[in-house]
């Protein structure tokens, strides 16, 4: 879904189909109050961690309840990865959506909406297999929707003044995080040949639910702030399905198999999620 996604839009950059955006490039675009809430109506928005912590810290809910209530997962079979979307936004009006089409959680929207219509794809690149995957990012215009009025006489923009705008360096940083993640479980773990139900549930928490996390170590926020804890989380997931992948038979590990390192894992885990190494 969200895989084949991203490589739909690689293919389209790579072949000149779909236009790639330099930081001083100008286009047109306001939201006209005529159109407002169009875009959140049967629509795919997909989430990543950033999106869903941020989301439910500002309505001062716990991340797993966001994530029950607000999301939809399902396991792509084809990457070995879930893809997660707001659900309602999906099936008809978003859940936050108010009677006049604008956002009731605007200021923690997610990194698609607050950046529409403007898209951004990454993707991981690497000369050789002794290499560290280079990140390569494409910024692109997203295809035009017949509901969407924005284009129509809108304001001028270029495209660092919109980023600038929607406040998205932040969600950038932790998309990263995220992408590489996945990047490097897909890559060199092949985690599409052993994940499962089972394994994806152990995952959940360190992916939705920050504060379970810091609830179990004693971490508030005052000690370990957001930014930093997620970092510390992704990097505590990738310890977590390398030592899965190993005792499967994959990934950097796979000679020495789950039990080649010191330590149980989960204690090896807490050090990252307490330390941060």
């Amino acid at each position: 879904m969200v895989f084949d996604f991203q490589k739909g839009v690689l293919e389209k950059l790579e072949t000149d189909t779909l236009e790639e955006l330099r930081l001083e490039h100008a286009f047109e675009f306001s939201c006209r109050d005529e159109c407002m809430g169009r875009c959140c109506r049967k629509i795919t928005i997909l989430l990543e961690p950033w999106d869903i912590e941020v989301m439910a810290r500002h309505l001062d809910m716990p991340g797993q309840k966001f994530f029950t209530t607000y999301c939809r997962m399902e396991l792509d079979r084809q990457a070995g990865w879930p893809a997660v979307w707001l659900a309602h936004a999906a099936e008809g009006p978003c859940a936050f959506m108010l009677q006049d089409g604008k956002c009731s959680i605007y200021p923690a929207r997610s990194g698609n909406c607050r950046t529409f219509p403007l898209g951004r794809a990454v993707r991981y690149v690497k000369e050789s297999q002794f290499d560290k995957a280079r990140r390569d990012e494409r910024i692109f215009m997203v295809d035009r929707m017949q509901f969407c009025l924005g284009g129509r006489e809108g304001k001028s923009w270029t495209v660092k003044e919109w980023l600038d705008d929607a406040d998205v360096l932040t969600w950038y940083r932790m998309s990263d995080q995220y992408t590489e993640l996945v990047d490097y479980a897909m890559r060199e773990l092949s985690v599409r040949q052993w994940m499962n139900d089972n394994i994806l549930r152990m995952v959940i928490p360190f992916l939705y639910a920050p504060d379970i996390l810091r609830k179990r170590l004693g971490a508030a926020a005052e000690e370990v702030e957001h930014e930093e804890f997620h970092r510390r989380r992704m990097e505590a997931i990738r310890l977590i399905l390398t030592d899965l992948a190993a005792g499967f038979g994959f990934g950097p590990r796979a000679s020495k198999g789950a039990a080649g390192n010191s330590g149980s894992l989960m204690d090896r885990v807490g050090s990252v999620l307490a330390g941060g190494k």
